[in-house]
């Protein structure tokens, strides 16, 4: 019993160690944002470790949080952030300054589309067959039945 109880235990005690890992914020930087004036809503995700919308990074940029502070939290959360050309004009008229946009025009983290950004493959994953759960019509690839079947 005590051979199959230690391992267990050491294995739970890991995993939940790794489930409970996220981004950590210091208090000095939670309390700068209270003190700024951020939205309770972008507060609680960062709070929380959680990846930001467009409008969280604008309401930051728009209380006067330092770019730099900005895109040290982006980086820290892992998270893909790829917004258009017109957010990020936004974000520098609203000012963000030189860290900030210089990041967001070239984020480390850029979402994997190896493979989909060609025409043909832009086009089959764009069929009514992947995009209709309740497609009934002909799939895009034949598919027959091995010859020793019949």
């Amino acid at each position: 019993m005590n051979k199959i109880f230690l391992p267990i235990t050491c294995l739970a005690l890991i995993l939940s160690g790794c489930a409970t890992t996220s981004t950590k914020v210091s208090s000095s930087y939670l309390s700068t944002l209270q003190q700024r004036g951020v939205d309770p809503g972008t507060y609680a995700r960062i709070s929380h470790g959680r990846v930001l919308t467009y409008d969280d990074v604008y309401d930051l940029v728009k209380c006067g949080i330092p770019g730099d502070k900005i895109v040290d939290y982006l980086k820290a959360t892992r998270a893909p952030y790829v917004f258009t050309r017109s957010q990020i004009s936004g974000l520098a008229s609203a000012g963000a300054d030189i860290p900030l946009i210089a990041f967001l025009r070239n984020p480390p983290t850029k979402p994997n589309t190896d493979g989909f950004d060609n025409a043909t493959t832009k086009a089959f994953l764009n069929s009514p067959y992947w995009k209709d759960p309740y497609y009934m019509d002909a799939g895009p690839m034949e598919f027959n039945f091995p010859a020793s079947w019949n």
